[in-house]
């Protein structure tokens, strides 16, 4: 099981106009608590607490969320917001989830093993780029992982033989592929680029 890890969380008023804003700029990000069956709770959360814990344990990780010292939440991450320029964290939300309860979650997959792969000529086509599995929120893993260095030309991995963390299952037909490997060929755009340059010649030519 999951280390307990406890994040600081207070209520505030639902926002209107600049008030995520005003809390941003005094180092707070705005979220929210959803509930099933209740309704959510809007809450404030020191910005550098959310990134601290977020960089060392993962967006997946089961954390527990002391209420302005009074209530515990054991939550998820759910959504993350960010502004489309910058890149800033906007807004969180959390997802309260029961340890004894499984869940379903989408995990993304790393690939691990493309340098090999590149040594050989070869590089791989993916068609999924996330698993929807089952387990319990404090199984649940930041994502999941898929080593292609041994793997040659016309190889395939599928939702089956992916090696899962124990306690976790795939929710997804195991015959589904995820990934083909194929032969490195000449990158489209340097062949469009050639093309270019040769109709540039001929409309000079044909200018001359």
């Amino acid at each position: 099981m999951n280390e307990k890890v406890t994040i600081a969380v207070e209520k505030r008023e639902t926002m209107s106009g600049n008030a995520g804003k005003k809390l941003r700029k005094i180092g707070y990000i705005p979220g929210a608590i959803n509930r099933k069956g209740l309704d959510s709770v809007s809450v404030k959360i020191k910005k550098d607490e959310l990134i601290k814990n977020i960089s060392k344990y993962g967006k997946n990780y089961l954390f527990t969320l002391n209420l302005g010292g009074q209530e515990a939440h054991a939550v998820m991450i759910n959504e993350i917001q960010h502004s489309p320029i910058k890149g800033e964290i906007l807004n969180v939300v959390f997802q309260e989830v029961s340890v004894t309860e499984q869940i379903k979650f989408n995990l993304n997959i790393k690939i691990i093993g493309k340098e090999e792969l590149e040594l050989k000529k070869l590089h791989f086509v993916q068609q999924m780029d996330k698993i929807l599995v089952t387990g319990l929120p404090q199984d649940i893993p930041d994502f999941l992982e898929i080593d292609v260095t041994d793997l040659n030309l016309n190889d395939k991995i599928c939702v089956g033989d992916i090696k899962y963390p124990k306690g976790i299952e795939s929710d997804i037909e195991a015959d589904k592929i995820v990934l083909v490997i194929n032969e490195t060929r000449l990158d489209d755009t340097i062949i469009d680029d050639v093309l270019d340059d040769t109709s540039l010649e001929t409309v000079q030519e044909d200018n001359q």
